[in-house]
């Protein structure tokens, strides 16, 4: 009798412990379901993809047929923007290359998404002929790849702009200047540009400030990471000048980040092809690996960010205002 007793009471004991002892769950990624997208009669309108560059396969060619459906029959973008590692895996040579075919052109051909591209550079990228992104601009008239880095400014309504503001994060990093694998990283001036993104940010009056790169400054991939580099150099001006967004690629996936106590919404939409397997960190507020691309909306003082997936099934989405 006594054993029982006190098997009994152990059991108690163990279900109190189990009970009141918190359990630290781990997720590997976050799924939603949503329903049917909300259409805004006045709303400005474009998509961003990143690391596309595979001539068709690895899904990039699934993402590109989406992109068009979606820009038919959905959401009509004004422009597309592109975060990098646009020519997998070497870049291009010349204005002239092949990939610039059967990468670009022959892939992102319907009617639908003949319209303005801004890409960044990647890393990728700059295993090749930078300069040569930079001149198609001259062959091509939807690629706007003007220069290293750029700005401009579209009005969301009457009272309403966005300053859009894209960044070449590859000199930024200090582990791409060693070695010969990225021959025009040392051709460019880091201090030079970084002054230029206080400069314009310091000078904008726009309600929405918009960054765009290449690298993350904070993701939570296994397979990159954070970016100490964009943290050191790139973070501080986004708190300084309140920056609403940060968007970037180079991770495989789909992450919606924000630091504690911060305003700053950090975009990993890297998963035009070759998606990769996602990871969450405490600053993670979505993460997944689906292939796809973003879909962003300006409608009055809201900004709607809505993850894409190949399937065409949205995967997440969220939105904020300005204020």
């Amino acid at each position: 009798m006594k054993i029982i007793k006190s098997v009994i009471i152990l059991f108690v004991a163990v279900f109190a412990f189990m009970s009141f002892t918190p359990v630290k769950e781990t997720k590997t990624e976050t799924t939603t379901t949503i329903g049917t997208l909300k259409k805004f009669k006045r709303a400005l309108n474009f998509f961003v993809i990143s690391d596309w560059g595979w001539n068709g396969e690895n899904r990039q060619q699934e993402v590109a047929d989406q992109m068009a459906l979606q820009a038919k029959n959905n959401i009509h973008p004004q422009f597309i923007v592109s975060c990098g590692d646009n020519f997998q895996l070497s870049g291009v040579a010349s204005t002239q290359d092949p990939l610039w075919m059967t990468n670009f052109e022959n892939v992102y051909k319907t009617n639908a998404l003949q319209v303005e591209w801004f890409p960044v550079l990647g890393n990728h990228d700059y295993h090749g002929n930078t300069q040569a992104e930079i001149d198609y601009s001259n062959v091509s008239r939807r690629w706007r790849l003007t220069d290293h880095y750029y700005t401009f400014v579209r009005k969301i309504n009457d009272s309403i702009s966005a300053r859009f503001i894209f960044l070449d994060t590859t000199p930024l990093v200090d582990s791409y200047h060693k070695g010969d694998g990225y021959p025009d990283v040392a051709k460019q001036d880091t201090a030079k540009q970084i002054q230029w993104l206080n400069d314009v940010l310091a000078n904008s009056k726009e309600q929405w400030k918009l960054v765009f790169g290449h690298h993350p400054v904070y993701s939570a991939s296994k397979t990159h990471g954070n970016t100490p580099n964009m943290i050191r150099k790139v973070k501080p001006l986004l708190e300084k000048y309140n920056a609403q967004f940060y968007f970037c690629g180079h991770d495989h996936d789909f992450q919606h980040l924000r630091e504690k106590g911060k305003t700053v919404d950090y975009i990993v939409t890297g998963s035009g092809g070759e998606p990769r397997p996602s990871t969450m960190n405490e600053m993670s507020l979505f993460s997944n690996s689906t292939a796809g691309f973003s879909e962003v909306t300006f409608h009055a003082d809201s900004i709607r960010v809505v993850f894409m997936g190949s399937n065409g099934e949205p995967v997440y989405q969220f939105e904020r205002s300005y204020r």
